[in-house]
């Protein structure tokens, strides 16, 4: 009765464990990355079998080789990576991943105490990667019914690691995608030459910002600037010249302003829009002469000569405590162009202001 009793747990217990090994996947919250998901695996093994060791070995997508991702205990990373080195030199490594089958194999680097079990990771169509088992049951020991249990976690886990590197391929195919559409919606709204914004840009969004500031009362400011006598400098030095002058004229701006606030846009040659929100007037002439000053001290090295240039601006907007009920753009820029011409018509390099006004 004893023996028969015997034969009943370990029938009760081993249909516990493969009722266990079938729930493996609902353990797993997706989506999952493959840590979390080698971390159940290790549990379910532990509850299988005795181990001192085991490694994760996945096909790497892009040499197709097997990169060692997880070991535990960590410590043991250099020994398991030097196992697998020599199994794949004496060709068990190739015979195993062919027979898609988990195996005990000789230790070739471990203590001849221990026993190796090499579980593979397949699906219908290939090979995922392996797992290196180090257990200390000595090898007459492990039975077919710790293969067979083996086996099917293997399995489980094999069908659960396929769909996660699926998900994670096309997550970064994902990405990659929509980081290549960011590049290219970024070349279509910025200047090729300089780097600021273009003048697509600039019609798309200025329209936005005037209505946010009019619906909220804030004051808005822009400032149109163009570069002093620049028809001179490509007539002396040459058009690439002109090039270098052109992006050391709108980095001397990008330094200045608020990069989270404020933004630049090429109007058109060497004329540049720069939209100032939430400032007003005065606050906005005091930025003005900060880049005009900046711009005039700047020295640019062009084939062994020193080269410096000027700018005039033309500033307007409106504050909070006077709004408007609409304002368009187009007259917006025209009241900045009046006050540029008034600094150009004046000597240049020079800051002219006023509030915004439709002129006739």
């Amino acid at each position: 009765m004893a023996e028969i009793s015997e034969k009943k747990s370990a029938l009760i217990e081993l249909i516990d464990k493969i009722e266990q090994l079938g729930q493996f996947q609902d353990r797993i919250d997706f989506p999952a990355n493959i840590r979390q998901i080698w971390r159940v695996f290790l549990n379910d093994l532990r509850n299988l079998i005795d181990v001192e060791a085991c490694a994760l070995f996945l096909v790497d997508d892009d040499s197709h080789e097997f990169a060692l991702r997880y070991v535990s205990p960590e410590d043991m990373r250099s020994i398991c990576q030097k196992e697998i080195n020599f199994q794949i030199e004496c060709g068990i490594f190739s015979w195993i991943i062919n027979r898609r089958q988990p195996s005990l194999i000789p230790a070739l680097v471990f203590e001849n105490d221990t026993s190796i079990v090499m579980l593979p990771l397949t699906s219908t169509k290939r090979t995922l990667g392996v797992v290196l088992l180090l257990t200390p049951i000595q090898e007459s020991y492990i039975t077919q019914e710790n293969m067979k249990l083996l086996t099917m976690l293997a399995k489980q886990y094999s069908l659960v690691m396929e769909n996660t590197i699926l998900y994670e391929r096309l997550r970064k195919k994902h990405k990659s995608l929509e980081k290549a559409n960011g590049e290219i919606r970024l070349l279509s709204r910025t200047d090729s030459l300089t780097g600021c914004y273009n003048r697509g840009y600039l019609n798309e969004h200025l329209p936005h910002e005037i209505k946010r500031a009019l619906r909220y009362r804030h004051s808005f400011s822009i400032t149109l600037c163009d570069i002093d006598h620049f028809k001179k400098v490509n007539d002396t030095f040459g058009h690439q010249c002109g090039d270098l002058v052109l992006k050391e004229f709108v980095q001397c701006i990008m330094a200045l302003i608020r990069s989270d606030m404020d933004w630049l846009a090429r109007y058109g040659g060497e004329e540049f829009l720069l939209v100032l929100p939430e400032t007003s007037v005065t606050n906005a002439v005091q930025m003005a002469e900060r880049l005009r000053k900046n711009i005039a001290k700047n020295i640019i090295e062009w084939e062994g000569q020193e080269i410096s240039i000027t700018a005039s601006f033309g500033v307007t907007g409106f504050n909070s405590s006077k709004p408007f009920e609409k304002i368009s753009p187009e007259d917006f820029i025209n009241t900045a162009d009046k006050y540029l011409y008034q600094a150009k018509n004046e000597g240049r390099n020079r800051v002219r202001s006023g509030q915004y006004q439709i002129f006739t």
